[in-house]
């Protein structure tokens, strides 16, 4: 994870729970980690709109450039709150002030886990807005690789700082108040990151219904209704349901194609019948956006000439393999391997950076160290720089991360990546790029 979100200018990582001891241990039970990104975000210093990225460390790789996925997340959650507006027959500004609004995008899941029949976390929450057959036409008949993609996987989120704090308290909450010591999933951060996610859809449907539920619930389990205006049940929660943020790879591997976008029109053809299943299927195209061809140009402009492939810039975007939803028809900016983990390093190396890391790490370094902005346009009408600058003493060429432990230790990459150095960046012969 490390190596690919400096190669694609994201803020200087911040390992939480970093050799954690105690109700910080990782490696004991997964509810620490909620603790771990509460210490951090009561101790971040950062604005309350400050946008925060939190990922599980161990399975999850970053694809796109930073810019690229700020971009989205601003438009995703923009069209997310038109939605809730017109569910509600009012304007974006009158939703707002009823409290009402999208922040924090979860990645999401095809199956629900922990399994449950009657729980509101499988069975309560809203289906997406994806066209009927987007995963062809066994589309929601029965097999999981086939259904829609609603179920919040807790080991990617984006969103602002206030606001996932708020969250991450609640969820903590929660815990404290489960008598349950025995509960088989007390130490799941999954199981009660989701129940407030459905808690929150629950009151949502209610408040659109004059406060009954609208749907049958046919002896099935459903959260709590809310007990006050003390009770706070809207956490402005939405799930990535086509994968624009998060490709989680359970029940997906049909749908997650390596595409090299080499057509004259910056598009990829899809020749195969993988969703329609007919051999008589005809090829069709998936479009990169522009945002993207852009922001790969300045990694690509801001490489010294002697690191550079030795092709144009829009050549050597061509050439790149981008890993796409051929699905949904979306380049996803994260990887999240959930399921087998035994090919995740194989595909860490199959990322369009990994035959050029280097130079791009280095690249990332200077721009972090010269202050430039994460993106040379306004997004959501602002200048975006990382959060935080690198030590001012002599350091790994290629920098590395922060620990988010007690004093808060810096470690160069080369010492953090120690155990399989040139798995993680490669080695000289990777260097200079003539492998494109």
């Amino acid at each position: 994870m490390v190596t690919s979100a400096l190669a694609n200018r994201y803020s200087i990582p911040t390992i939480l729970g970093y050799r954690g001891e105690t109700f910080l241990d990782t490696q004991k039970a997964h509810i620490a980690k909620l603790r771990a990104i509460k210490n951090y975000l009561d101790n971040a210093g950062g604005a309350s709109d400050d946008l925060v990225i939190i990922v599980d460390g161990f399975d999850v790789l970053a694809q796109l450039p930073a810019e690229v996925m700020m971009q989205r997340y601003f438009t995703l959650m923009t069209e997310a709150d038109q939605r809730l507006a017109d569910q509600r027959g009012i304007s974006v500004k009158e939703l707002h002030r009823t409290g009402v609004r999208q922040t924090l995008l979860w990645g999401t899941d095809k199956g629900c886990w922990p399994e449950s029949e009657t729980d509101p976390r499988c069975w309560l929450v809203p289906f997406s807005v994806q066209p009927r057959l987007t995963w062809g036409p066994k589309t929601d008949t029965g097999d999981l690789q086939d259904s829609d993609s609603r179920f919040l996987n807790s080991g990617t989120v984006i969103g602002p700082l206030d606001d996932l704090l708020k969250f991450i308290d609640a969820a903590l909450s929660l815990i404290q108040d489960d008598s349950d010591q025995n509960f088989l999933f007390r130490d799941s951060d999954q199981f009660y990151i989701a129940a407030l996610y459905a808690r929150q859809e629950y009151q949502r449907m209610r408040d659109l219904n004059g406060g009954d539920f609208p749907e049958d619930i046919a002896g099935r389990d459903v959260p709590r209704p809310k007990g006050g205006k003390d009770d706070v049940t809207e956490y402005h929660v939405a799930v990535d349901s086509d994968y624009a943020f998060t490709q989680t790879d359970c029940h997906n591997y049909r749908f997650i194609h390596k595409l090299p976008y080499d057509n004259y029109d910056l598009t990829a053809t899809i020749k195969d019948a993988t969703l329609e299943d007919e051999p008589r299927s005809r090829p069709y195209k998936i479009q990169m956006p522009a945002a993207i061809y852009q922001a790969l140009h300045r990694v690509y402009d801001s490489l010294p000439t002697e690191d550079r492939p030795a092709i144009s810039a829009q050549n050597c975007i061509r050439s790149l393999r981008l890993g796409t939803n051929i699905g949904t028809r979306v380049i996803f900016a994260f990887y999240h391997n959930a399921c087998d983990k035994a090919r995740f390093v194989d595909t860490f190396h199959g990322a369009w950076f990994y035959p050029l890391v280097r130079p791009p790490l280095r690249a990332a370094v200077r721009a972090i160290q010269n202050g430039h902005p994460i993106s040379p346009e306004p997004i959501d009408r602002r200048l975006w720089v990382a959060a935080r600058q690198y030590p001012k003493i002599d350091l790994d060429e290629y920098r590395g991360v922060f620990a988010g432990a007690p004093g808060d230790k810096f470690i160069p990459l080369q010492e953090f990546c120690s155990e399989d150095i040139e798995s993680a960046i490669g080695n000289d012969t990777d260097d200079p790029l003539t492998g494109l």
